[in-house]
């Protein structure tokens, strides 16, 4: 049991569980290359110096570090045998003066490196980025470039009608898919596509969103919903996540179960969640378009929800519900994808 303790005492995250980067792979020529033999062939990093930086992948044992926690599930054990955990390094050197032992002037470098966490599920085909946002929008072309040689990588973009119809299973009271359902959402905010008095609503804290007149009111008059944050169940965890239109989830651990294990535990619990998350998108988007979008009946509910709390109609829904029909028939919704074109810009 000991030794149980000193593997998870030994293992940190760095920062924050915050993914600014979740992407979808496919291995050229399938079956061509192993994993194993797709991460052997990505540069290395090894230590370098101001006058010979260096920059590269460094491999780390996280999968083996979670096959050895103690009482771990099945489910746990199978996503630890398919995961490959790298950290991205690039070196960089900060010029400073300072004095040596003899108080003589001379000049130091400092290293400054830009790191950022690399998680391959090779067997749900699911990689995600852990580093700073400002360092990722710098970096991440080259790092695309640099692991994409042997397979192709699609960024995953969560789209606004996805956080609709998670909105829409809670409502029904529906399980997301086999491993995930959720339990509650709490916070949500939308963007709207045009100015007018209604704005964008953003609901901080809710015991239940689907109540919220902050939440129901912007949908209602045609707003899209760009984030969600709220209590998700899969097997026997409960994870409050933050999910982020365009692809940025934020697990949160402060005022949550994971608070109470291990880094190398959270951080086992949150790369499931991300993977169930992408997998989740991707099945979404290949359902029939009856089954993507909810039914008027559900906009009607939300609008009866909003007068039993007190908030008279300012919009009629019957225009958004118009919209969701079209969509349900399979009808483009054209100022919908130039909204969503404009948001993602």
């Amino acid at each position: 049991m000991s030794n149980v303790t000193t593997i998870e005492d030994d293992y940190e995250y760095p920062g924050w569980l915050v993914f600014n980067g979740l992407f979808q792979t496919s291995v050229h020529g399938e079956g061509s290359m192993s994993p194993q033999e797709i991460v052997d062939s990505f540069d290395k990093y090894s230590p370098g110096s101001p006058n010979e930086p260096d920059s590269g992948f460094e491999v780390m044992d996280l999968s083996e570090k979670l096959q050895q926690m103690g009482e771990l599930t099945q489910a746990t054990e199978d996503f630890a045998q398919g995961l490959h955990s790298l950290r991205y390094v690039d070196e960089d050197w900060m010029e400073q003066w300072g004095y040596d032992e003899h108080g003589k002037e001379e000049m130091y470098f400092l290293p400054n490196h830009d790191e950022v966490r690399v998680y391959w599920d090779y067997v749900n085909d699911v990689m995600a980025f852990k580093g700073r946002k400002q360092l990722l929008q710098r970096k991440q072309d080259d790092l695309i470039a640099a692991l994409s040689g042997d397979m192709k990588m699609e960024p995953v973009n969560f789209d606004f009608d996805f956080f609709l119809w998670i909105l829409y299973k809670q409502y029904e009271q529906e399980r997301l898919s086999d491993d995930l359902r959720v339990r509650n959402i709490t916070r949500g905010s939308t963007s709207a596509e045009t100015k007018d008095n209604m704005g964008a609503g953003d609901v901080k804290d809710s015991n239940n969103i689907l109540r919220s007149v902050l939440m129901i009111a912007p949908i209602l008059s045609g707003k899209k919903i760009d984030k969600i944050q709220g209590n998700f169940i899969m097997g026997n965890h409960q994870v409050k996540a933050q999910i982020e239109f365009g692809g940025k989830v934020h697990v949160k651990v402060s005022d949550s179960p994971l608070s109470t294990l291990s880094d190398l535990r959270r951080m086992g619990v949150s790369l499931r969640l991300l993977s169930e998350l992408v997998t989740l998108f991707d099945d979404w988007e290949h359902l029939e378009p009856e089954d993507r979008y909810p039914p008027p009946s559900f906009f009607d509910d939300m609008a009866d929800n909003a007068e039993e709390e007190g908030w008279g109609p300012r919009f009629d829904p019957e225009e958004v519900k118009a919209r969701y029909e079209r969509k349900r028939q399979g009808t483009p919704d054209d100022n919908y994808k130039t909204a969503a074109a404009e948001d993602a810009s």
